[in-house]
């Protein structure tokens, strides 16, 4: 398995040290490397909306879901940080589309049924960057 990819069966332990080191756990901050050893703490994720669930559980935050068009197709991905780690910790790439609308609407359910608030659409980003590109800001669902 490439170094750019957390088996599914350790997705609970990442986010749990993740969560660790974002309780200020300097031992769990050291431990990070075991996850992410080669992008300093970023990671493409095979396991998406199992991701999605347990870092929405977890508390991390992310500030927006990204759909980018590459080559003709609609790349969709999120990153998520821990509060007190400014850069992003995981990367999730949430699927490769077609069309604009089918990965819109599959990247906003992913996000919707797995623990995820996306903001209203008029705050929506819609750029024109040579293709297009869509930030639809998010954020974790208040849990009791």
């Amino acid at each position: 398995m490439s170094n750019d990819v957390i088996a599914p069966e350790r997705i609970a332990e990442a986010v749990a040290v993740l969560r660790e080191a974002q309780g200020g756990d300097q031992e769990a901050h050291r431990n990070l490397a075991a996850y992410f050893p080669e992008y300093e703490s970023l990671v493409m994720q095979i396991d998406q909306t199992r991701y999605l669930e347990l870092a929405a559980h977890a508390g991390l935050v992310a500030t927006h879901l990204l759909l980018l068009q590459s080559s003709g197709r609609w790349l969709a991905s999120v990153d998520t940080y821990t509060s007190d780690l400014e850069l992003p910790l995981v990367s999730v790439a949430l699927g490769d589309y077609a069309t604009r609308t089918e990965a819109v609407r599959e990247t906003v359910r992913a996000a919707t049924d797995n623990g995820w608030m996306l903001a209203p659409e008029h705050q929506w980003s819609d750029f024109d960057c040579g293709g297009g590109e869509i930030h639809i800001p998010i954020h974790a669902r208040p849990t009791r």
